[in-house]
């Protein structure tokens, strides 16, 4: 590709639509391979490898070669940032506020490079400092991370296909079936070990990652995940008795 828009930077004519035309067909699996990792983030995978090839041509037709430039590194951010753009602009269920989708666009990459150099996962108030943003904008921003493709109220339950979610979600304006929800959890909730308990409140009052409570408590991020399934199977099955 680099040989092909050197020659095509020399070139005039219809030369040179055929050495970029010739580019871009040798850039397409790249653009692919940038577009096929965010794969299964609730936007069509089609939808993404057409963004992705719109924004190899855009870095084709405007890359300008010089001594010590590399096509690869002012395509691969160029096409990129394009996906993220779809991301942000077109792809929320649930439209967010401008600033909530930048910081959580940001988390997600802030997140793995902290990590990498704290060897654990970051805090939320790491994130925060390490974003210059309050800590309730990044625990607004890790909530709405399922605004992409938000779970059908249709869709059966793992471990019950008779239930599906929309049976679970109650009437708010029904306040005697919401007094007999806490009623009929309260106890269940009370009887948890005194570990699922404390999952359960670092979770659902304290709003703490999977990766926060793990650390807390000295156990691993998936085992945290196995825990918290296993105790909100035992409120629903409390909630459909």
């Amino acid at each position: 590709m680099e040989r092909l828009l050197r020659r095509a930077h020399t070139a005039r004519g219809p030369q040179r639509e055929a050495l970029l035309d010739a580019a871009i067909l040798a850039g397409i699996p790249l653009a692919r391979t940038l577009a096929r990792r965010y794969h299964g983030r609730g936007v069509d995978n089609e939808d993404l490898d057409q963004v992705a090839l719109e924004y190899l041509i855009k870095a084709v037709r405007n890359y300008q070669p010089t001594e010590d430039s590399d096509f690869r590194s002012y395509a691969v951010p160029t096409i990129r940032g394009g996906i993220r753009h779809h991301f942000r602009d077109h792809a929320w269920a649930v439209k967010l506020p401008r600033r909530l989708q930048e910081i959580q666009t940001q988390v997600q990459s802030v997140e793995a490079e902290l990590a990498a150099e704290l060897h654990r996962w970051p805090t939320r108030r790491e994130l925060a400092e390490a974003l210059d943003v309050e800590v309730c904008e990044v625990i607004e921003a890790e909530q709405a991370r399922g605004c992409f493709q938000p779970s059908s109220l249709d869709a059966p339950l793992p471990n019950d296909a008779a239930l599906n979610l929309g049976q679970l979600v109650r009437d708010p304006n029904d306040t005697y079936e919401l007094v007999n929800q806490v009623n009929s959890l309260l106890p269940v909730v009370n009887e948890l070990p005194d570990r699922d308990r404390l999952i359960f409140q670092r979770r659902f009052v304290d709003h703490r990652t999977q990766a926060e409570i793990g650390a807390e408590i000295g156990i691993s991020q998936m085992q945290i995940s196995r825990l918290l399934h296993s105790i909100m199977l035992r409120l629903r099955l409390a909630l459909t008795s």
